[in-house]
């Protein structure tokens, strides 16, 4: 990706993202920049979609409203996925995030009930 600022600077770029509220998504692709390489379109979209996630603003969430992945390729038709084509995409993004909230929440509760044999407390 390559990007012209106005002063005339142009940088290059594996992966980025631009406008306001940006930085949780160049943050997100910073760390998985580097196994892009080997996902196929759907994980690819799925990527897009975790990075812009992060960019939406307050209590808001990514809906099929707010927002939009185009598909860009050597060899490849402009796609544009947007409202009921996006949809089943946001709606596996929605599971993903469950579970992982379920994962860790079990993690938690696996930490704190702990196997120690130490002496109970009086409360």
């Amino acid at each position: 990706l390559y990007q012209t600022c106005p002063s005339g600077n142009i940088y290059e770029y594996y992966a980025s993202a631009i406008g306001a509220r940006s930085q949780s998504g160049r943050t997100y692709l910073e760390k998985v920049y580097e196994s892009l390489g080997d996902m196929d379109k759907e994980d690819l979209i799925m990527n897009a979609l975790r990075a812009l996630a992060g960019c939406v603003s307050g209590d808001g969430e990514l809906t099929k409203e707010n927002g939009s992945i185009a598909i860009v390729g050597k060899d490849q038709k402009y796609t544009l996925l947007e409202g009921d084509e996006l949809q089943p995409y946001l709606d596996k993004l929605e599971l993903e995030g469950g579970d992982k909230a379920e994962e860790e929440e079990e993690e938690d509760d696996d930490e704190s009930s702990g196997d120690d044999e130490g002496e109970a407390m009086d409360v």
